[in-house]
């Protein structure tokens, strides 16, 4: 049986087709969240809510994608 070294699920191309599609996400929803506090005439505390979660969401598997790329997460 030979042994062989776990890469992850996540390489090579995939990773970096993910790692643009979330940073394109990342830059929209921190957009979508700038203007929907400026503009907004009607805000509600769920939508905002719920706009505050999704981009964290976001941003952060951004930043894992990240990290994951330069090779800090194994």
């Amino acid at each position: 049986m030979v042994y062989t070294i776990y890469n992850g699920l996540i390489t090579g191309g995939w990773l970096t087709f993910f790692l643009v599609l979330f940073s394109i996400l990342t830059v929209a929803s921190i957009i979508w969240f700038i203007l929907y506090m400026e503009m907004s005439q009607r805000k509600t505390w769920k939508l905002t809510t719920l706009i505050v979660v999704i981009t964290s969401l976001i941003t952060a598997f951004e930043i894992q994608l990240i990290l994951l790329q330069i090779g800090i997460i194994i």
